[in-house]
């Protein structure tokens, strides 16, 4: 009898196997049966959902959506069972193409004998040259490299003629004694590949690059004289590229990180690191060397930490460059922080701030006629943006306003702004004192850095001057203990500030992939979403695209936390209540909303995702009601 069920059960599941064959994403749900990540129950439910959906998704988007999977695991067991796929399968599973475009090309497949997916993928337009290789890498786990023509070895490469080369998209580049560097965008039966082999007699160790690099790297040694190409020109390319992906892509930061056996480059978008490119540790450290040198840094000592600046005119925009070295086990690791001075400037309108608290903002902040006035946050938040939008609103023509910045990040018409130099002598605490003398209505310093800062910011508006300024702590009841902190008296506090707007950046949901989902109920829960609302709303999330790298979230929005002092708030602190007492009292009589709420709020904007505002938001228990937060922020649900 048991035998019998046994058979049975195993018959089933043959049928299921056979079933997953014909839905779209079966490769990838056999897998995980395979592996033991799911069971059949798992997969049949997640069948009949796509069913009913007319078969528009991926069986991988409905395994997440009904929290079967997370997106971490996800990608995980993609890239762990790359060779199981197909490459358009793959491709579509990463997320740079939909399930529609991958129709669309297996469709246009059948009347284009000879060729293959990723080529036919490419040729409708769908990706491009950059996305295939990835897709290939991580298909057959070879490495990514950017190859360019300083970086091979000009000797090896004369032994193959160029068009050779060209025609099979394969370049030798670099030779040991047994084995021999290929870099190709065509790995896969390429019979240029075994003819290298056989004419140097070594063994080929491949990786994927890119098609445009390797005609661009082709071309240009088809096209050198008798002269080597100038090694200097070639890697101020290189740099030039990197800095203008970043520009293109409105990276935030640019991460030259040495690894082993390659240099890593990644940019941070929205917040988060993605990986763009490797190169050879040799051309990496040339161009390590020629940004140091746009840096002003010294080129000769690799075994100390550094920092240092450049300004750089890339695609028409004016861009400041902050440049931090740290030397690691691997060589110099290098971080540029990207600040435009130009172009980037915005509103108060346009700040992401909800209609009730830019009035609240506005009126009982900005228009107050003395006091400080904190913006807080930590690193990466937007506290500049916001800042800078704050000068905007107060910037008229019967105020004079003085900055005290290091650097200057935008350019402000109207307004007094200096820039903070050391060498010069104009160092931060000088500038402090000499701003106090120009008779300015309003003083704007570009950060609380210390004791001394921050009681300069309170003299000023003992004497009657508004001042603005940001500061880093977690929110807004943590700006006031960290005055205390610093040994500012209580009542000195409690006398001149007037409001604090602590505020995160949280990434949006990108619009080319933006679906409807369940999100997870205990996480809906924990940000203050209660059942009745998670029941009767509709929320979104972005499934992964090219658009968006296959993140689901593309540009980002702000969130704000906005306290504005009164009797009640100040009398806690001049009695130094615990933060957890100083937040129950101004949530009780300053209307104060947290940062999580206003992520609440978002989520059910259809802005952002649960699980956005639960990684970013601080935690901070909300009794309200949905509708009230609504209603604080003035609006209805």
């Amino acid at each position: 009898m048991p035998n019998q069920q046994n058979e049975a059960t195993d018959l089933k599941h043959k049928a299921l196997m056979q079933q997953l064959e014909q839905c779209p994403g079966g490769s990838f749900a056999a897998m995980l049966v395979s592996a033991s990540v799911l069971r059949d129950i798992d997969i049949k439910k997640a069948m009949r959902v796509q069913q009913k959906l007319g078969e528009s998704k991926l069986l991988s988007t409905i395994f997440v959506e009904l929290g079967m999977l997370t997106e971490d695991e996800h990608r995980r067991l993609i890239r762990k069972h790359g060779r199981s796929f197909r490459i358009g399968e793959l491709i579509c599973e990463l997320g740079y193409i939909s399930l529609p475009q991958l129709q669309q090309a297996e469709h246009a497949l059948t009347s284009s004998p000879g060729k293959r997916m990723g080529e036919v993928i490419r040729e409708l337009g769908l990706i491009d040259d950059r996305q295939l290789a990835q897709a290939l890498s991580e298909q057959l786990d070879l490495p990514l490299i950017h190859l360019d023509l300083d970086t091979a070895d000009h000797d090896l490469l004369r032994q193959f003629p160029v068009k050779f080369m060209k025609m099979n998209l394969t370049v030798p580049y670099e030779a040991s004694d047994s084995k021999v560097s290929v870099a190709t965008a065509n790995p896969l039966n390429n019979p240029a590949i075994e003819e290298i082999e056989r004419q140097l007699r070594k063994t080929a160790v491949i990786a994927i690059a890119a098609e445009s690099a390797l005609l661009s790297l082709l071309g240009k040694l088809a096209t050198a004289s008798g002269k080597s190409g100038d090694q200097h020109d070639q890697v101020a390319e290189v740099v030039d590229s990197i800095l203008l992906t970043a520009i293109r892509d409105h990276a935030s930061d640019i991460h030259i990180e040495p690894m082993d056996k390659v240099t890593r480059i990644r940019l941070r978008l929205d917040g988060v690191l993605i990986h763009k490119m490797d190169l050879p540790p040799e051309l990496a450290q040339r161009v390590i060397a020629r940004l140091k040198v746009l840096a002003e840094m010294d080129i000769s000592d690799t075994r100390r930490h550094q920092d240092g600046r450049f300004t750089r005119e890339i695609s028409h925009a004016l861009v400041d460059f902050r440049v931090s070295t740290y030397v690691t086990l691997f060589g110099e690791n290098m971080v540029m922080r990207l600040l435009q001075s130009s172009g980037g400037l915005k509103n108060i309108e346009q700040i992401s701030m909800s209609r009730g608290l830019l009035e609240r903002f506005k009126h009982e902040a900005l228009d107050v006629p003395t006091g400080v006035i904190l913006i807080t946050g930590p690193t990466g938040s937007g506290k500049t943006t916001t800042l800078y939008a704050a000068i905007d609103y107060l910037n008229r023509p019967t105020s004079k306003i003085i900055t005290v910045e290091d650097p200057v990040e935008y350019i402000v018409p109207g307004i007094i702004q200096c820039s903070v130099d050391n060498i010069a002598g104009r160092t931060f605490d000088e500038s402090l004192k000499a701003v106090l003398r120009q008779d300015p209505d309003i003083i704007v310093m570009g950060e609380v850095r210390d004791r001394k800062s921050a009681q300069v910011a309170v003299q000023a508006a003992l004497t009657g001057h508004k001042v603005l300024t940001t500061f880093h702590t977690e929110d807004s009841i943590g700006g006031l203990l960290r005055l205390i902190d610093m040994g500012i008296e209580t009542f000195l506090i409690s006398s001149t500030v007037v409001s604090i707007l602590a505020q995160r950046l949280i990434r949006t949901i990108c619009p080319d992939c933006r679906q409807a989902y369940m999100p997870n109920k205990r996480i809906a829960n924990l940000i203050g979403i209660d059942d009745n609302t998670l029941r009767n709303h509709t929320f979104y999330r972005g499934t992964g695209c090219g658009t968006c790298y296959g993140t689901g979230y593309h540009g980002r929005t702000a969130l704000h936390e906005l306290l504005v002092l009164n009797e009640d708030v100040r009398e806690a602190i001049l009695e130094r209540k615990t933060s957890q007492e100083v937040r129950q009292i101004s949530c009780e009589s300053t209307e104060l909303l947290s940062l999580m709420e206003d992520g609440m709020y978002k989520v059910l904007q259809g802005f952002t995702t649960v699980e956005e505002v639960y990684r970013i938001a601080p935690r901070s228990p909300s009794n309200r009601s949905v509708e009230d937060i609504f209603k604080l922020m003035g609006d209805e649900i």
